[in-house]
């Protein structure tokens, strides 16, 4: 079970903004020969799996927190899985993710107007259909088709994605279903819900520009807290998980994605792995206190294994200006929540 393990505050450091730019990946060495054990998850990438043999194996982080692995031998094939994690483990946001970013390629050719809706289906192991997974043609770049699957696992997420210069669509998704297969998944220790694909939602929410406003210490401590105690309720089984829909509108590099069609907050996926900016009504500890407090909206940065707060809101600002003041580069007064990378159970 992932615990929360560190509370980041003792006077309120000032930190620098956060920044998109990724670390330089590390190579893992691995013998070509040898199979790979994910130690957070379990999962095991074999030195060949249908037909196809592993080659690099890359660390984007210093704790294996986003793995990349590639593998090739066919020609006009190529593959990838990534083993990611995430503060905001949900297959379905981080699917509509990964098939944006897919849609948003010049070289693809394809209308980013065009989303597909991935299906459900069960991973190897899997009690229900927990994963999502789509294949899509291609028409342009000497491309035929390509291909995706994303899993839940052990609260981390596996991505798969083919991508050929023969195969058609249905040709590349029995080829996604046998390279699936010859990975060897762990047990599941709890079973993972079924899936259901994000869709657009049924209406759009009207902005207006945002007044940042100043946080006291408890407060900046109780909203470094709550998404990670609303996630772990999740995951006991104590509360159900948040549905997803996604804010209409043009592609973007980013997405807005509402929980349970909320019109009070958002997170923003930045990207498509695992990193969002979370803004949600502020809890304040005089809530708790029989007081009262002025309305804010508190933001948050979900990273890998880490959330951290930023600047608070008077109102829920546009997408645009959250992403702005977040990755503005400036220094802030910051409190994280740090969660272990073990091995959940």
């Amino acid at each position: 079970m992932r615990k929360i393990a560190n509370i980041v505050a003792a006077a309120l450091l000032p930190a620098a903004g956060p920044a998109l730019a990724q670390p330089q990946p590390r190579v893992l060495e691995v013998p070509a020969t040898a199979s790979w054990q994910h130690a957070a998850t379990g999962m095991i990438l074999p030195p060949r799996a249908a037909g196809l043999s592993r080659g690099s194996l890359v660390d984007r982080t210093a704790a294996e927190q986003d793995v990349g692995a590639d593998y090739g031998g066919e020609e006009g094939l190529t593959t990838s899985v990534y083993i990611f994690q995430t503060m905001l483990p949900d297959a379905a946001v981080w699917t509509d993710r990964a098939l944006a970013a897919i849609l948003l390629r010049p070289q693809f050719g394809l209308d980013p107007a065009a989303i597909p809706t991935p299906v459900p289906f069960r991973r190897p192991g899997a009690a229900a259909a927990s994963g999502l997974r789509a294949s899509l043609p291609l028409a342009a770049g000497g491309f035929t088709s390509t291909s995706l699957a994303v899993v839940p696992l052990r609260g981390w997420l596996v991505k798969v994605r083919m991508t050929s210069t023969r195969l058609d669509p249905a040709a590349l998704d029995s080829r996604m279903t046998a390279f699936l297969e010859a990975l060897r998944w762990p047990a599941e220790a709890k079973p993972a819900p079924a899936a259901a694909p994000v869709l657009p939602c049924p209406d759009s929410l009207a902005f207006k520009k945002a007044k940042i406003v100043r946080d006291e210490m408890a407060d900046v401590l109780m909203h470094a807290i709550t998404g990670t105690v609303e996630m772990q309720q999740v995951e006991d089984g104590k509360a159900e998980a948040a549905v997803y829909c996604r804010e209409p509108g043009p592609l973007k590099p980013y997405g807005v994605y509402r929980p349970n069609r909320s019109r009070r907050g958002y997170v923003i996926a930045m990207g498509d792995s695992g990193t969002a900016l979370r803004l949600a009504p502020a809890v304040s500890i005089a809530m708790f206190e029989g007081g009262s407090a002025p309305r804010k909206v508190a933001m948050t940065l979900m990273e890998h294994d880490r959330t951290s707060v930023l600047p608070s809101f008077n109102r829920l600002p546009p997408p645009e200006q959250a992403i702005a003041v977040a990755f503005s580069g400036q220094p802030r007064e910051t409190v994280s929540v740090t969660t272990s990378p073990g091995k959940k159970d």
